[in-house]
């Protein structure tokens, strides 16, 4: 099998699922092959710094206009017919990288190469099975196009609302984001607690703000020294080396005992150490959060498709809201002090994780292949 997977680098969760994807096809089988592509920076460097850079920059020091241009292109065609003129435009570019691969099957783990491709096929450019994995816990317009073979969804859920958007049910499959091979590794947690000289008798938070270590952490951190609980904190910063560094003096003063790690590639093993995660809602995030089975409170989430990831969890009571972060030692002491509550957060995790969602869709691959 030849696979050819499509991303952007518009934030880690896009990247993190392809990544697991390529993974999953090679392994078992060394004859399968994966060429994975960060879509617009292949077609063109100077586009992608703008489009992507100009979307990271909007989530860092805009995220209302974010969200304004979230529900625009949501409720609106402006936006989106006018992204469909973008894509119209660039895509003969991947025509050649296509021909010259000759893959099997595409995946998709953005809506911008889903887009693309879409539009290729609707011309009779490509005549390959696609299948496009949504990386959150909601739906979105821009995801929906023509011309897919399978769409992978995170949950039942969001089956019923994508029929409702026009979407073939036989095209959906719940299955899940994927997580890399091994993320289901069991760590003690005495272990993993001990080894950072932590206390595995103390309630223990872990603080992160996913993979660029977004939000207000730094406030979120002097929030949790004023709690009364008598708790540890693990923070990850990911790669914002600014915030690592601001901690790690910080840490020195406070009252609270407290690891910071910069990047890691074992988040799960904190994960399970924990009795609460602190967090933005990013779809990866919740999948690994919901396979290690840790409770959720959510704060700064972004305007748009987090703020629809914090909803269903919060429906679910998977999670508690802390709004931006200000004064919410209160929620956290009462959380912490709720044994019940938290293994009822826990129990429910269980009912929404999907651990073996990567083989599930390597085995979706192969079917699609044999029926084209």
């Amino acid at each position: 099998m030849r696979t050819l997977i499509l991303s952007v680098s518009a934030g880690g969760g896009h990247v993190k699922a392809a990544e697991a994807i390529e993974l999953y096809v090679k392994l078992d089988n060394p004859e399968n092959e994966v060429m994975l592509v960060d879509t617009i920076k292949y077609i063109n460097p100077i586009l992608d710094k703008v489009v992507i850079g100009g979307y990271l920059k909007s989530l860092k020091f805009s995220p209302f206009l974010f969200g304004k241009l979230y529900d625009l292109a949501e409720n609106g065609e402006s936006i989106a017919n006018f992204s469909n003129k973008v894509n119209e435009i660039i895509i003969h570019k991947l025509i050649p990288l296509i021909e010259d691969y000759a893959p099997d099957v595409i995946v998709t783990t953005h809506p911008f190469s889903t887009e693309m491709i879409s539009i290729l096929k609707g011309k009779g450019k490509i005549h390959i099975p696609v299948a496009a994995i949504l990386t959150d816990y909601a739906p979105h317009s821009f995801w929906i196009h023509p011309n897919i073979d399978a769409y992978i969804v995170s949950t039942e859920e969001m089956v019923d609302e994508m029929v409702r958007r026009g979407v073939e049910r036989a095209i959906l499959h719940p299955l899940g984001i994927p997580v890399i091979p091994g993320f289901t590794k069991v760590f003690p947690r005495e272990e993993t607690l001990e080894s950072l000289g932590l206390n595995p008798q103390k309630p223990t938070v872990l603080l992160m703000g996913g993979s660029l270590g977004m939000g207000k952490i730094t406030a979120l951190y002097e929030e949790l020294q004023q709690t009364e609980t008598d708790l540890q904190i693990i923070v990850i910063t990911g790669s914002n080396h600014k915030l690592f560094s601001r901690l790690s003096d910080e840490k020195n003063t406070c009252i609270k005992h407290t690891r910071i790690i910069g990047y890691t590639t074992e988040v799960n093993r904190y994960m399970q150490a924990c009795d609460l995660l602190i967090t933005k809602p990013g779809g990866l995030t919740i999948t690994e959060a919901l396979i290690c089975g840790v409770p959720l409170a959510l704060f700064s989430a972004i305007p748009g498709q987090e703020e629809k990831n914090a909803e269903f969890l919060i429906k679910n009571h998977l999670a508690v809201d802390l709004g931006d972060g200000k004064y919410c030692r209160n929620i956290i002491d009462s959380l912490l002090s709720s044994s019940d509550r938290l293994m009822e957060m826990k129990n429910n995790c269980s009912k929404f994780a999907k651990p073996n969602s990567g083989y599930a869709i390597k085995k979706l691959l192969y079917s699609l292949i044999k029926e084209s």
